[in-house]
Order: structure tokens, then sequence, then C-alpha cells
């Protein structure tokens, strides 16, 4: 059974990412989300055969679109069309799936039969080509009405076939303008007209004031504020933290006015100077204490000194607050006032401020997602990390392309030792261990992987624990390519070439590529060879307790978000194929039960646990085990 896709990746560019704790648009193109269709009609024709039914069985599928939602697992609404061939139905489906306890079922299911008129119009799916017949009509009627509106989606379309196919299309365009257009197309002549257009809005008063999202950078400033001005009106003993905030509101006066209504609680923390500028991310509000709503108004004048001027005044006395419900909106908000604290962030504009506070806001959705679908026995915590506010592309500079998975092929294999395995070892209770580095913005994770390993090599063997050059291997090695990723079996070989490694202190790291300065004579650390060690956990346990740590590449999908705890995400999540980052293993335990392996990374001692990535040991999570080397040194 193949599921044909039908809605452009132009179209699922346009939507949001829906409400808090709602749904989410999910991408039809997705295998998985493939697979929960295919899933629903097979399910569909067993249910039909099992109650008598003798017609033929649905396999021609249409997904149409696709939401999700976090859940206690994941709950999966599709949109699709299904025909045998004599009928076609339209379905709305939601399919609920729990990885971890290998659960997947139909929670519900609306089908309908799709009539067909003879010379009538028919639904359609908004695939490719309706998106060119939508820009068509846009871009006509920009043109007739001397105007530049910008298309956000299709809302609905529907065709009927006359000397060619007529396409009705309602359109949402920006300025909250919808539009019900007709374009005639008739493909052998090359014509294409606009042949009707309506357009409505939802209009408001001018100078009236109009409701906004919570999440309006200017509404946060206020609401930075006016948590301060009600903590310095309060008699309370403890800091009041925010609950929810409400009713927002935007006015255009002599500069801007904001308005809403915030709902505070008590907290844990005392109301004095030191706790002054915490959030409840630092100060959540007990259970138990009482709570109050101010009305806040802001007015925001950019050509006066302050910027801002905000009054608060109590409202309502709420009484207990028996089980706090902070809105994900206001605690995302108050996460990137405390993120933006905690890293230095600056922003060099308003606007940008708006941007990284939406990637931000995605990204720890994200990051719940990964919290939620982790496998039994992590204790990961995932959050807001000093990447927290970059996009996926941004932070693909802190790891690296995708490794060969060929790249070891033709190494000379290690040795494994054989006899008992110590149940946990640790190269940094040896003196064998450097540490944590921090490679920037260059995608040099490879080198550092590499240097790592023959700083832990040097050691055993010499007695000297030297902290080495990774600038040198990203300006001097003609095979890797600097910042820009590489491999360390290659760069073994490049480091035999070059006649070995200087220093960090002599040839410092500077996290760009540039001109090789490397200087034979301040050379410290040489090596004679390299070798691939085994995949198996248990071998590589025993090579590493032997002989020293081990340099290896993994697959990163979970490493932006990751603030602690042993890390155990699924495969599908993270491919243990599709390896982008190069880390080192120093050591490995158990913790609670769960054996787990000691990853050094090379993004600074303020990420993870003080610069470590812990990984769940014996199910190569990540491909961890795919791609694992050492220098030799005699």
């Amino acid at each position: 059974m193949n599921v044909l896709i039908v809605l452009s990746c132009v179209v699922a560019c346009c939507y949001g990412s829906g409400v808090p704790g709602g749904y989410s648009k999910a991408d039809i193109s997705d295998p998985e989300i493939i697979g929960y269709a295919n899933f629903f009609v097979s399910q569909y024709n067993l249910r039909t055969k099992a109650q008598g039914g003798n017609a033929a069985e649905y396999t021609n599928v249409q997904l149409v679109s696709a939401n999700q939602q976090v859940v206690s697992g994941m709950n999966y609404d599709l949109h699709l069309r299904m025909s045998n061939g004599a009928v076609t139905q339209m379905c709305d489906v939601v399919i609920y799936v729990q990885p971890w306890t290998n659960t997947k079922r139909v929670d519900t299911q609306v089908c309908h039969p799709v009539t067909k008129r003879a010379g009538g119009y028919e639904e359609h799916s908004v695939d490719a080509e309706v998106m060119m017949m939508a820009n068509f009509a846009l871009n006509k009627m920009n043109v007739l009405l001397k105007q530049s509106n910008s298309l956000v989606r299709v809302v609905s379309a529907s065709t009927q076939v006359v000397a060619g196919t007529n396409y009705k299309l309602r359109l949402e365009l920006d300025q909250n303008k919808f539009c019900d257009v007709v374009v005639f197309n008739q493909p052998w002549t090359q014509t294409t007209q606009l042949t009707s257009n309506s357009c409505d809005s939802t209009k408001r008063q001018l100078g009236a004031p109009h409701a906004i999202s919570s999440s309006d950078i200017h509404v946060q400033e206020v609401f930075t504020q006016a948590i301060e001005l009600a903590n310095g009106m309060s008699n309370n003993m403890y800091r009041l933290s925010a609950v929810s905030i409400q009713h927002v509101t935007k006015q255009v006066v002599a500069g801007m006015k904001y308005e809403f209504d915030m709902m505070m609680g008590e907290s844990s923390c005392r109301n004095n100077g030191e706790s002054k500028g915490l959030t409840a991310v630092n100060c959540p509000v007990k259970s138990g204490g009482m709570s109050t709503t101010f009305h806040v108004v802001g007015i925001w004048q950019s050509w006066t000194t302050p910027e801002y001027h905000v009054t608060v005044t109590p409202v309502v006395d709420n009484g207990v607050v028996d089980k706090p419900k902070e809105t994900q909106q206001l605690s995302t908000m108050e996460k990137f006032l405390s993120f933006k604290r905690k890293h230095s962030k600056v922003y060099s504009s308003m606007a940008e401020e708006k941007k990284r506070y939406r990637i931000f806001e995605s990204n720890m959705k994200l990051a719940a997602k990964i919290q939620q679908t982790e496998r039994p026995g992590s204790t990961a915590r995932y959050g807001a990390t000093k990447f927290a506010d970059l996009t996926e592309k941004e932070f693909r500079q802190h790891v690296g392309y995708k490794w060969d998975l060929k790249g070891n092929v033709g190494m000379q294999k290690a040795e494994i030792p054989r006899g008992t395995t110590p149940e946990a070892f640790d190269w940094r209770d040896h003196n064998a261990v450097t540490e944590v580095k921090n490679q920037g913005s260059c995608g040099s994770c490879w080198a550092f992987s590499t240097t790592g390993n023959i700083e832990g090599q040097w050691a055993i063997k010499q007695g000297k624990l030297v902290s080495l050059s990774e600038q040198e291997l990203v300006d001097c090695d003609k095979v890797d390519e600097g910042c820009n990723g590489g491999l360390p079996s290659q760069a073994y070989k490049e480091i035999i070439r070059l006649g070995g490694l200087e220093t960090e202190k002599e040839y410092k790291y500077e996290g760009e590529d540039e001109k090789c300065l490397f200087n034979r004579s301040d050379v410290r650390v040489t090596i004679n060879s390299s070798v691939s060690i085994s995949s198996d956990e248990k071998e590589m346990a025993a090579w590493l307790a032997k002989n020293g740590p081990i340099s290896i590449g993994i697959n990163a999908f979970a490493m932006q978000f990751y603030m602690g705890g042993i890390s155990h995400p699924w495969s599908f999540f993270c491919s243990p194929k599709e390896l982008d980052h190069g880390v080192l293993i120093v050591g490995y335990g158990v913790q609670d039960g769960t054996p787990y392996w000691a990853v050094k990374n090379s993004w600074g001692p303020d990420w993870g646990e003080k610069g470590y990535y812990l990984v769940y040991r014996g199910g190569g999570v990540c491909g961890l085990n795919t791609m694992c080397t050492s220098s030799v040194i005699d």
C-alpha cells in the first residue's frame, strides 16, 4: 500500500506550530506519518472484513494533512482520502502511539464517502498544482488592486472539469484577509485566467484595542517590569511569581498601549533584594499559597527615557492556589527571560530578539517532545541549554556533516582484552583526560575527538597529560575539511604525515579555518598508527578499561537540549546510521541500575554534565558504537 503525498512543502511551511499543549503541524512526507496512515487503512480493511463486508480493500491512500500532539505518547490527527476503485472516502482519524509500551491504536475515526456530481466541483487536495494556481491568483490580484498581499495558506480547494479545469480556492492572506477565487486553466492552449475573486477581512475600528499574543516582545518587557512592581507593593514575606496572563490587548495611542491581567501566586522565595529578577522558573508557585490578580497597563514610547511606563493595580484576591497551572506560553516567556540572563544573551535589535524568542519557543516544544518520548531507564533532562535560541541550521555549526560510515574500512582491528572487565571505569580518575574544551561555531568536533584520544594515550604511555592543538588539525590536515568536518580515522594519518602535534599553548585554538602555521620543532606528541575498535559495547568497555579513552562518532539529535542525566532516545528519533558529531568516551558505569557511557563533548563546561554527555550503554544509542577508533603510541 503506497501513500500519495499531496500537500506540498510550500504549504506546510506556512503553518504555525499550534497552541501550547495542543496540536501542531506534522510533515506528511515523514515516513513515520505515512506509516500511521497505512496502519489506519489496514485496520479499516480488517474491521470491514471481520464484519462480513465483501467490498474491495482500500489501497489508494492520499494524505491531505496531519497534526501531532505530545501527550503520554503521541496523538496523530490525520486527514486522508482513500479509494478502493469503486468508492472514495474522506477520513479524519486520530491514532495514539506510545513507543515504549509498543502501543499503537486508532482512537477515533470519521469517514464519509465523496459524492461526485457530473460537471460539479470536487474537493481537491492542496498539492503543488493548487499552490501554483493560488500564487497565480495572488499575483493577479496584487496587480489589479495595486497591493502587495502575501499568501499565508490555501484554506480549501476544489476543482471542476470543464473545457479545461476550474480551480475554486479559498486563500488566507496576511492582514487577516480571506479571498475566494476561481482560476481557469487550459494546459493545451497555455491559458490561465483569474475569472472570479472576492475578499473579506476582519476589520477593527481605528484606534481601538485589539487582542494580541502574550508572546509579543513588548508584552514580555511590560510583564517583566510588572512582576517587580507587584512585588514592590506587596507586603507578603514571600515573592509573588506569575501563574497566568490573560486578556492581552494592544492599542495605538501616543505610543503603544499594552494591557493584560496577570495572576500571581506565593512562591517559596523570600520577597527581598536577593530574589529580585527571579522568575517562576527559579521561584515556582507553591501549592496552598495565596494568589492575586493584577491589572497591568504599559505604555511604550520609543522616544522617551525610560521607553516603558508601567502601572500595576491589584483587582482580585483569588484566595488559595491549590494546583498552580502556568500557561505554557507564560512559562516559555519566563524561561526565555531566565535563559537570556543565565547565558548573557544580548540581541542586536527588538526584531532579532523577537525572532530568537520564537525559535526558543519552538525549541522548547521539541525539547518537551524529546523528554516525553525517552526510553525507559532514561534520567535525562532536556531544556534551555545555551543553544536553545538557535535554528537547526545554526546549531549544526557546532556539530558537522554526516560521517562516511565506511571511513574506518581498512584500519587495523584493535585486539580486545580477555578476562574480567571492571564494572565501572573512568579515565578522569587516572589523570588521562584534559579539561573540557569549546569548539565554538567551527565544525571541528572531529579534531577535538582525535586530540582527546591522543592526549589520553600519551598520558597513559608517557605519564604526562598534555593539552594538544586542535587548530593544527583544522589548518594543516589536508584530507579533512577543517571547520566543515572530518574523520578521526583520517586525522591520525595526517598527524603521522605532519610529524606529530603541537600543544594547545603553542598552537592556540581560533575556531576558524586559517593558514597552516605548523612548526615541526614545536612537536610535543607523536603517534605510530591507529586502530578501529569493536562495535560490541562489552568489548568496547573492556578495551577502554585497559587501553584508554575511545574516539567515536555519534548522532547529536538529543544533544542541543541535553542538560544532564542518562540519555536514551529511541532509534527512530536518533538514527544510528546518521553520525554527525565527534566526541570521546572516557569511561563507563552504572547509575541506579542503568548502565551508561561517560562521553566528553567539546561545547564547554557549561553544557550538559559539566561538559559531559551520559548515554545509555548497551543499545548502540545514537550510533555511538559504530565508528570507534584510537591512536596507537608505542
